[in-house]
């Protein structure tokens, strides 16, 4: 079973997921966890989206431990006085052996691996990678902890990547795993879903603003 389940807690908390800015990195990348900074314009683009925040600060401020993520909440941190909470299960998908590589190249080089993947990649992994079922697995188990340590009517915001994004939002629409990329997660845009009592609903998905709910 690839998706995970939320036990009902009798839990009100609002989760935003953001992506992280552009990135200084040549284009055609596997990105993956490659640990690149982010590029002047997508540090530019999160503190544009940072400044249409209007409410109350969040109770809690997460990031992936990638660089690029960091990076971004940095901007969010200092806007709101808190310190982020590092958490490596945020990552983006690990691309194993081909991460840092092009990806015409890894076509070229690796092509019937790479035909394996591209035809299965929910649950097959790139060589020394993950498969998107692992990801789908360990932002699960995120936020199930996260769900675990919050109050009534929390607001939590988290830094994340595409991948873990997706991950996340295809619980909360009930999506298969297979229709993820029919979601849009461009770079410096907000997510907001809503549990309550161990239920989701998706408040607005991709906005390049925080929007009144």
């Amino acid at each position: 079973m690839l998706g995970f389940c939320v036990c009902d807690l009798g839990l009100s908390m609002d989760l935003i997921l953001v992506r992280h800015g552009d990135v200084d990195a040549a284009p055609g990348l596997c990105l993956g966890q490659t640990d690149v900074p982010l590029s002047a314009s997508g540090f530019g683009a999160v503190q544009q989206l940072a400044a249409t925040w209007t409410e109350a600060a969040p109770r809690f401020l997460f990031t992936s431990d990638l660089k690029r993520a960091q990076q971004a909440a940095s901007i969010f941190a200092a806007r709101f006085a808190i310190e982020p909470l590092i958490d490596a299960r945020l990552r983006d998908v690990n691309l194993g052996a081909w991460d840092g590589q092009r990806w015409d190249e890894v076509m070229r080089t690796d092509a019937a691996r790479y035909e394996l993947w591209s035809s299965n990649w929910v649950i097959q992994a790139a060589p020394g990678g993950e498969s998107f079922a692992d990801v789908i697995h360990r932002t699960g188990a995120w936020l199930s902890a996260l769900l675990g340590s919050t109050q009534d009517d929390d607001v939590v915001l988290a830094v994340a990547h595409a991948g873990s994004i997706r991950a996340l939002l295809c619980h909360a629409l009930g999506l298969p795993p297979a229709r993820a990329f029919a979601l849009h997660v461009d770079h410096a845009h907000a997510a907001r879903i809503r549990a309550r009592h161990g239920q989701f609903e998706v408040c607005y998905a991709n906005s390049s603003q925080f929007e009144a709910t």
